[in-house]
């Protein structure tokens, strides 16, 4: 904090008697320099300065960078591991310490919302078989000898049950159990992608959400907005709804309680643009006004995980394109936002494919096994458990 005293002279006399102007200058001159600080001096944000302590800006380079794979698995190898205190520095973590660091969050840290497409809904189920353990929900995949050949074995649950819709699901810390989808959408929405493009007003709630800051458990909630450039408009609509319901304080849109969002970034050439409206710029501007309105929201831009852009086949040039934008436009432009973090994953997921590990589902150039999908779980577990705030 900047404190100012002035010191003011005794009052001075001319030769004439008149009072010197002298202590009138001096508090005028102050009076100067005050203002010049408090309305022309720039701000952390306007200088580019994040408003996220460097210690978490630290943790979060550690999960983008540091991050080495072995012959049949991965391991985070930090200069100083205290510093994030990340509960899976491998593989294998034993889920109750994960719970009871769950247990610890705040309430308002404990519930996430996902928004993106098929990407995003695994990697909530993913999550919720972390916190599950033995009692995470076994995919149907795991029982059924037709779908194995078709895509592959995999036990990390995932449903179409709503899974172009919004929904929430809670999951019980103690037990670990995973509760049924709940939607306070009309039952006649199947995909809210398209009705938010329609109008804003088809986020309304017609029915109760589940209730928040609830001791000993997280609710886990999914947003589907398609792919593409339409995604992003999507985004904007939805975003436009909460703002609007902060701003009356009356809320009533569907997912509007969840004070972590965690969105996935896009792939879409007209949009993965600063300065376009209906890109990052003007998502980055939403939810700089979200902010504005509820001081506890963070938002969480997932970074772009390793993808075939030809079938089965690496474009090492274009990932390098892919990471160069993020690196130099792209996350330096979120860290100007108060409020926002970064969850990058493209790095580790590229060197995980190259090293073997890592395999996408059969038929698919974006989804991964269970491997690849806990892997991604366990980054996003270490940023939300992270010692750093």
């Amino acid at each position: 904090m900047i404190s100012f005293e002035f010191t003011f002279l005794p009052q001075e006399t001319t030769k004439s008697g008149m009072p010197s102007l002298f202590p009138l200058l001096q508090l005028f001159l102050g009076f100067v320099l005050l203002a010049q600080i408090v309305f022309f001096r720039e701000t952390e944000e306007e200088r580019g300065v994040s408003s996220f302590v460097e210690s978490c800006r630290a943790c979060e380079q550690a999960l983008a960078n540091d991050v080495v794979w072995g012959e049949n698995s991965w391991s985070l190898e930090l200069d100083n591991q205290a510093a994030c205190k990340f509960p899976f520095l491998e593989a294998k973590k034993a889920v109750d310490d994960v719970r009871e660091r769950f247990r610890q969050l705040s309430n308002r840290r404990k519930d996430i919302l996902f928004i993106g497409n098929s990407v995003s809904r695994r990697q909530l189920y993913a999550v919720a078989h972390i916190l599950g353990g033995e009692k995470a929900r076994v995919n149907p995949i795991a029982n059924n000898e037709t779908l194995q050949e078709r895509y592959g074995i995999q036990r990390v649950f995932d449903s179409k049950l709503k899974y172009h819709n919004a929904f929430e699901v809670e999951v019980n810390l103690e037990s670990g159990e995973m509760g049924e989808q709940s939607s306070c959408l009309p039952d006649s929405i199947e995909n809210i992608a398209e009705e938010i493009l329609k109008e804003k007003n088809a986020m309304r709630c017609s029915k109760p959400q589940l209730k928040m800051d609830q001791p000993g458990v997280v609710r886990l909630a999914f947003l589907y907005v398609g792919s593409g450039s339409k995604a992003h408009k999507a985004v904007l609509k939805a975003f436009d709804a909460w703002i609007e319901g902060a701003k009356s304080r009356k809320g009533g849109y569907v997912l509007d309680t969840y004070n972590m969002i965690v969105i996935q970034v896009g792939l879409d050439s007209s949009v993965l643009q600063l300065d376009r409206d209906d890109g990052y710029g003007g998502i980055l501007q939403r939810v700089k006004e979200l902010v504005s309105l509820r001081e506890d929201l963070r938002v969480i831009f997932s970074g772009i995980h390793h993808h075939f852009i030809n079938a089965n086949h690496d474009d090492f040039e274009y990932q390098e394109k892919l990471r160069e934008f993020l690196d130099k436009s792209l996350w330096p432009s979120v860290r100007k936002i108060k409020g926002t973090q970064i969850l990058d994953t493209t790095r580790s997921t590229i060197e995980g494919v190259r090293s073997g590990v890592l395999e996408h589902e059969r038929g698919s150039s974006w989804h991964f096994m269970d491997k690849g999908r806990i892997f991604l779980a366990s980054l996003l577990v270490n940023h939300l458990l992270r010692s750093c705030v």
